[in-house]
C-alpha cells in the first residue's frame, strides 16, 4: 500500500469513522464498561505523561502532534505554554477548538494536517 493511500486511510478512520467515538471517548458522557476501561487507561497515560513535565511551562514553545480533542493541548496551555496542536482529522480539531476555553487560544495554533 502507497503513503498516500494508507495516509487517506488514517485520515478517513479519524475524520469520518471515529471521531463521534472518540469526541465520547474523551467527554464525561456515559460509555459502555469496556469503553470506561479505554477512557481509564486513556487519563492514567495522559497524567503519566504530563507528570514529567514542568508545571510552569511559561516560555516553552511545544508540538502537540496527534493532538486529538485537545486533553493534552489544554493542560499545556494552561502551564503557560505556547503550543502547536495537530492533528489529521480536522473534525478533532474543531472539537479540540470547542472544548478548550477561548481564554487559551492565543496561546494555541490549531493545524489540521498531516
Amino acid at each position: 500500500m502507497s503513503y498516500n493511500q494508507t495516509l487517506l486511510r488514517v485520515e478517513t478512520y479519524f475524520d469520518k469513522t471515529a471521531t463521534k467515538t472518540w469526541e465520547r471517548l474523551t467527554s464525561d458522557a456515559p460509555v459502555s464498561r469496556i469503553r470506561q476501561t479505554v477512557r481509564a487507561g486513556r487519563d492514567q497515560m495522559r497524567m503519566k505523561l504530563l507528570s514529567q513535565l514542568p508545571n510552569d511551562l511559561n516560555g516553552a514553545r511545544v508540538l502537540d502532534a496527534g493532538c486529538g480533542v485537545g486533553q493534552v493541548t489544554q493542560t499545556l496551555a494552561e502551564r503557560g505554554a505556547q503550543v502547536t496542536a495537530i492533528d489529521i482529522s480536522p473534525s478533532l480539531i474543531e472539537i479540540a477548538q470547542r472544548r478548550i476555553s477561548s481564554s487559551l487560544h492565543n496561546q494555541i495554533e490549531f493545524v489540521a494536517g498531516d
